[in-house]
């Protein structure tokens, strides 16, 4: 059940692409901790839009998006953190589409060039700081009411994780 939370200069996205940007976002993220996503997993899943005023704006003259995806630690490994990262960037070619630009950077060619302006940062809440109806709520418990357990190499893959990350926590 993440949160997320897109930040980007006012007037930089219409009310329609928004709209079309909420589930594909959410999907994009939500699928790294059950697949397929549930209807459930997405109910408990919110967006918001965070709309700064141009003039507080200061990344060139283009236009920049910054997506952070909260999430309890335990769901992500570095291939879910891939994925994940992969799918945002598809959500934005759906809804924005390939204006036909290129940059070269280090040597890998991005297209369409707005990808490098696209800031996707997952955020792994430590497990025991996750909250909800007042109170705190793990991994597995969130796995659980998702749907997660549903799949067995899934829910053993997020029990081990969420069992290193409680073994690795200080208190």
């Amino acid at each position: 059940m993440p949160v997320i939370r897109v930040t980007c200069p006012e007037n930089v996205l219409t009310a329609q692409q928004k709209e079309q940007f909420a589930p594909l976002l959410i999907d994009a993220v939500m699928t790294q901790e059950v697949d397929p996503v549930t209807d459930v997993a997405r109910n408990a899943t919110f967006l918001v839009y965070n709309e700064v005023p141009q003039q507080n704006c200061f990344m060139g003259n283009e236009p920049f998006w910054l997506v952070e995806a909260m999430t309890a630690a335990g769901f992500f490994t570095q291939e879910r953190r891939d994925r994940a990262q992969a799918a945002v960037a598809q959500a934005f070619l759906k809804v924005l589409g390939d204006d036909g630009s290129s940059v070269v950077l280090g040597g890998v060619r991005i297209a369409p060039a707005y990808l490098m302006r696209v800031y996707c940062l997952l955020i792994e809440i430590p497990e025991g700081s996750w909250g909800a109806t007042g109170h705190g709520v793990s991994a597995l418990e969130i796995g659980h009411m998702i749907g997660s357990d549903k799949d067995p190499q899934r829910w053993s893959e997020l029990k081990v994780t969420t069992a290193k990350l409680q073994a690795a926590r200080a208190t």
